[in-house]
């Protein structure tokens, strides 16, 4: 890695290197939300219910992805950040390729955590580099920038999918005389993976810069960042993790609390596996907390700077629960709003991955840009501008999707869904600019992999899937599939209003906590 390289910051060369970020997280999300668009032909082929497609579109996805980005947040802080970018878009676009041989639910399952596995390796570094090509001034609109991926993406995925499975299907009404007996999902899969290979090798041009030089800070560079990144994900993985604890000598008291967390952890999965029937869905959400819990236990053991900096911070806790809640919503209408639209106006998927496509795209870029500039402008004048903007999104969102799901005309509708995807994007940029600027630059990588995971564990794995369980109890009570899903939907709104007391409380520590963040390092012992 070239430690020497400075880049002028918020150079053309800087946006550069944003752009093709940018388009690393287009192809991210245009991989991981496609299956939205194609789910009533997924279920129909698969036999499958709702909360099936929840635990497809989130849980499957969303653990490992959210497991494997603790050790892969690790390399993005101790290794080449450009290489790790690379490798993991290669990964994720052939394994979205390979769900398009899927034949049953089982393969797509393990697909999507192929493709969950891959995308782990992306924010974390790209966040982390895009701190050392961008000053303070700007990072907040960079990182909203950035994050405009997810919307962009979404909406050219579900636009995609939907135009090619119709195309298709269209071509070859008889699957069995399709090339290979291919259907249009499958064949929508194929389509968008593979040119995820040229952007691959794309990202290789990023020059890797000199890390914290934006600080003029001194970070030690990590002599063995595969090691230690193993030893953490060794950490976090069930029986390994005491034994490592073990091994490494830990307190008895930690031990204690690892196998008391562990218990903990079957027990809920055997309450919720007995209520619901749903064991995979659970078993995996049990391994997300799991490894959520010993990731945070293994940081404290080797890293306790970290961990009083990063997992202490009042403020750092109260967002990475409040900003999730809001993504909780955001998934679980992603992965079903396309369904609820082409049920409830009858319109092919060529017509509704156009238009909801389109809208969220521009809608949610402009509302990320239109959020990041705001919180950027408000910081100037106070600590909290931030968070201002964020409980400014999560008391406009759940009214406009309210809204959204009444609408009885495609106009109105289509109204209220723009506002929706407007709205509802104000927090992603402002939130990782919070939680970065909360914690030391060697501790980037981090922070934003704890926000990913917290996002991941709380809105992907669980958003989806309790959308969709809701609304198969009204299904079987006679509701049409459209009904089911925006009932269930404007029930889960309820979510925002405690996403806005923890932001509320988060505003009283975050001025303290972020001016202190030196100065609680040093007298912890760190070198700064």
């Amino acid at each position: 890695m070239n430690t020497e390289f400075k880049p002028k910051l918020d150079s053309p060369y800087s946006f550069y290197v944003l752009s093709l970020l940018l388009v690393v997280y287009i192809f991210n999300f245009l991989d991981r939300q496609i299956i939205a668009i194609l789910a009533p032909d997924i279920q129909s082929d698969l036999g499958i219910s709702l909360s099936d497609l929840g635990f497809l579109y989130g849980t499957a996805f969303a653990i490992f992805y959210a497991i494997m980005g603790i050790p892969l947040a690790k390399l993005a802080d101790s290794w080449n950040r450009t290489k790790l970018i690379s490798i993991g878009v290669g990964l994720w676009s052939l394994m979205t390729a390979a769900s398009g041989l899927a034949k049953g639910f089982v393969g797509l399952a393990v697909c999507r955590i192929g493709v969950g596995v891959g995308e782990s390796s992306a924010s974390p570094a790209a966040y982390s580099l895009l701190a050392d090509y961008f000053s303070d001034k700007v990072r907040t609109t960079v990182y909203s920038i950035y994050a405009s991926g997810i919307y962009i993406g979404g909406g050219i995925g579900i636009f995609l999918g939907g135009w090619i499975a119709d195309s298709w299907n269209g071509a070859y009404p008889i699957r069995e005389l399709a090339p290979f007996s291919l259907a249009g999902w499958q064949m929508a899969f194929i389509s968008v993976g593979l040119p995820g290979l040229l952007v691959a090798l794309l990202v290789l041009t990023i020059k890797e810069p000199k890390r914290g030089h934006t600080e003029e800070v001194s970070i030690k560079k990590e002599e063995k960042p595969f090691k230690e990144a193993a030893i953490l994900l060794a950490g976090i993985v069930p029986i390994a993790s005491i034994i490592n604890l073990i091994r490494n000598k830990s307190d008895s008291k930690e031990i204690y609390i690892q196998i008391l967390f562990k218990l903990g952890i079957l027990g809920l999965i055997v309450v919720m596996g007995l209520l619901t029937s749903d064991w995979l869905q659970w078993s995996a959400f049990g391994l997300g907390m799991y490894a959520l819990f010993s990731w945070i236990q293994t940081v404290k053991i080797k890293d306790p700077v970290s961990y009083q900096i990063v997992f202490k911070s009042k403020a750092m806790v109260l967002i990475m629960i409040a900003f999730p809640l809001i993504s909780f919503i955001g998934y679980a209408t992603s992965a079903f709003l396309p369904t609820y639209f082409m049920d409830t106006f009858d319109v092919t998927k060529t017509v509704a991955g156009r238009n909801l496509g389109l809208q969220s795209a521009i809608a949610g870029f402009l509302g990320l840009l239109f959020g990041g500039v705001l919180s950027d402008y408000l910081r100037k004048f106070f600590t909290n501008g931030r968070l201002f903007v964020g409980m400014i999104c999560i008391v406009c969102a759940p009214v406009s999707l309210i809204l959204t799901l009444q609408a009885e005309t495609l106009l109105i509708f289509y109204i209220y869904h723009i506002v929706w995807s407007f709205v509802s994007t104000f927090y992603v940029g402002l939130c990782v600019a919070t939680a970065v600027d909360l914690v030391l630059p060697r501790m980037r990588g981090m922070a934003s992999a704890f926000f990913i995971l917290m996002a991941s564990v709380v809105g992907l794995a669980l958003g989806p899937y309790t959308a969709g369980k809701i609304a198969d109890l009204f299904v079987l009570q006679g509701s049409t599939t459209a009904e089911a899903l925006g009932l269930s939907l404007q029930i889960l709104c309820s979510v925002f209003v405690l996403s806005l007391i923890l932001l509320m409380i988060a505003m009283k520590y975050l001025p303290e906590e972020e001016t202190s963040k030196y100065e609680k390092a040093r007298a912890l012992g760190e070198d700064c």
